[in-house]
């Protein structure tokens, strides 16, 4: 059962009852049956140093935010570029890549869909240890800071959030939604259930910022923005390994660093 869903819970003054993980206003959708084909995902976000590799042999404008020593942080890309990414990626790896679906992101942070409010190493939000320390919201962190949730993925709480492929079912054509905590505005409230639903900017806003100088190129209502990056899919063999379906460079990195959905 995809989206929301219920969990008991204790308040201060000792009482128990059940309660659901995301709010109203949280975006969250109704729980719904899905079944998730196997698949692999990477185990961390995708770095500033492998972005800034697919944007040189891609040939793209350089990123807005590069700052000395960050090569090991999240890459914060716009839609359209993650769809890309993914597939370059593939492409050097030998692998179909995508962006996750957001069922099959969900399944991932909640451990093969057990009921973990948040996807971290033990379901809970214990700040300072398993997730940054609020205070200390300003703070950029390498990815893979943190530890790994139950299946050995990293950052599904913190970082950037994540784009995922949408259900045509459940949104209009022209948002793109966006999942997980980040460290620009990561709160309690980043559960897993909880998702972002992100327009078009507009052509005034794209050129009013100057950190969105590399997108005023694109056509009208096709930049998606919000601070968030890749985290990329392959399908799987009934053997449990990513089925290879082209010839993988000479130099291809290292996917999936043994984040494996399999038993």
């Amino acid at each position: 059962m995809a989206g929301n869903f219920q969990v008991p819970m204790r308040t201060p003054d000792g009482a128990q009852s059940v309660q659901w993980v995301a709010q109203p206003d949280q975006g969250a959708l109704e729980p719904y049956p899905v079944e998730v084909n196997a698949f692999s995902i990477m185990k961390k976000e995708a770095s500033n140093a492998l972005y800034d590799r697919f944007l040189k042999q891609t040939q793209r404008p350089a990123r807005w935010q590069a700052v000395k020593g960050d090569e090991q942080q999240a890459a914060n890309m716009p839609y359209d570029e993650a769809e890309a990414f993914c597939a370059w990626l593939g492409q050097n790896s030998g692998l179909d890549m995508r962006l996750p679906t957001e069922a099959e992101w969900e399944y991932a942070a909640r451990s093969r869909g057990q009921a973990f409010p948040w996807a971290t190493d033990n379901g809970q939000w214990q700040e300072g240890r398993n997730l940054p320390d609020q205070e200390q919201r300003t703070q950029h962190y390498d990815i893979g800071s943190f530890p790994a949730n139950p299946l050995g993925i990293q950052d599904m709480a913190n970082g950037l959030h994540e784009w995922v492929i949408s259900d045509p079912t459940r949104d209009p054509p022209h948002v793109r939604v966006v999942k997980g905590g980040g460290d620009d505005a990561s709160t309690s409230r980043n559960t897993i259930p909880t998702r972002g639903i992100v327009f078009p900017l507009s052509e005034s806003s794209i050129q009013a910022k100057p950190e969105l100088a590399r997108l005023r190129h694109y056509p009208a209502g096709t930049a998606y923005f919000q601070h968030a990056t890749a985290r990329c899919v392959a399908p799987l063999k009934s053997n449990g390994a990513p089925a290879p379906t082209r010839v993988p460079s000479s130099d291809a990195p290292a996917v999936f660093d043994e984040a494996t959905d399999k038993p």
